[in-house]
């Protein structure tokens, strides 16, 4: 038997062993803790016991989504994992799936629900009361910037455009802190900023006849941004606006984020949990 087998059958019988134990969940890390709590509690009320961190088959302490991937032969309802979805979704990868008992973020990764534009926009009223920035307006313009060039890095793995387009020079075309003059028309000089860095950086690849990822649109693609990545950007932002008001943004804002509805990728999220839980 197989160190990860050992310690799966492990996992599954400590909800046989201790009542209190609703299901035992692997997570990424630490920090993914409260996002899927919170969206178990909503689902199904209880106690979840989170691995954070198991051991290798050389016996090493290991964490990440890769670690949680390597028990897919062996969870069940009792014993299931819990990972960001990073590209994988968008890249159709195979068996990550409720009947496989695998929850995901269906956005980039759980910081990705903290910056959801509508929720964000009615926590930022309620906290300040004021809508001198719209953050529903904003993103979805940083959406329709980085949709195609987004599109273009899913299909990277295309023979000979790797090379040329990639994570590192994607990144590179959203600077995560914008001045505050950028930020003046609801970030217009900002957004003109960042769709001149595509054109320059993106590789001369023809876009036009290129086909749709199902999952992601022109409305949605800055929720498959690197989620950590859009997460220091809004936070950054949320400070520069917040600054004079008397409101922390990160700690009164960005991070009270816990909602389960209102859009497809936190939907699926909770389809996914009540599938696995039923």
């Amino acid at each position: 038997m197989s160190r990860i087998e050992d310690q799966a059958n492990y996992y599954k019988n400590l909800p046989l062993r201790y009542r209190n134990i609703k299901g035992v969940v692997h997570i990424e890390d630490k920090d993914d803790k409260e996002f899927w709590n919170n969206q178990l509690q909503n689902v199904s009320p209880g106690y979840y016991h989170f691995v954070v961190h198991s051991r290798s088959e050389n016996g090493n302490d290991t964490s990440g989504c890769e670690q949680c991937m390597r028990y897919l032969p062996y969870i069940n309802r009792k014993f299931f994992i819990c990972i960001d979805s990073d590209l994988r979704l968008l890249r159709h990868e195979e068996n990550l799936t409720a009947e496989n008992y695998v929850a995901q973020t269906y956005a980039y990764s759980w910081e990705s629900h903290y910056c959801e534009a509508s929720h964000l926009q009615e926590r930022y009223f309620a906290a300040t009361g004021e809508n001198d920035f719209d953050f529903v307006l904003f993103t979805r313009r940083l959406s329709e910037i980085v949709y195609r060039p987004l599109l273009i890095l899913i299909r990277s793995n295309t023979p000979g455009l790797s090379k040329n387009w990639n994570i590192t020079k994607f990144n590179s075309c959203i600077p995560l802190q914008p001045s505050r003059a950028e930020m003046a028309g609801n970030g217009e000089g900002y957004l003109m900023k960042v769709a001149r860095l595509f054109e320059t950086a993106l590789p001369q690849v023809d876009t036009a006849d290129m086909t749709d990822v199902e999952g992601i649109t022109p409305e949605n693609a800055y929720l498959h941004i690197q989620g950590h990545r859009l997460y220091d950007l809004i936070m950054h932002i949320g400070t520069l606006i917040c600054r004079g008001k008397n409101v922390p943004f990160k700690s009164r804002i960005l991070d009270t984020a816990c909602h389960y509805s209102g859009y497809t990728e936190i939907d699926n999220v909770q389809s996914d949990l009540s599938a696995i839980l039923s």
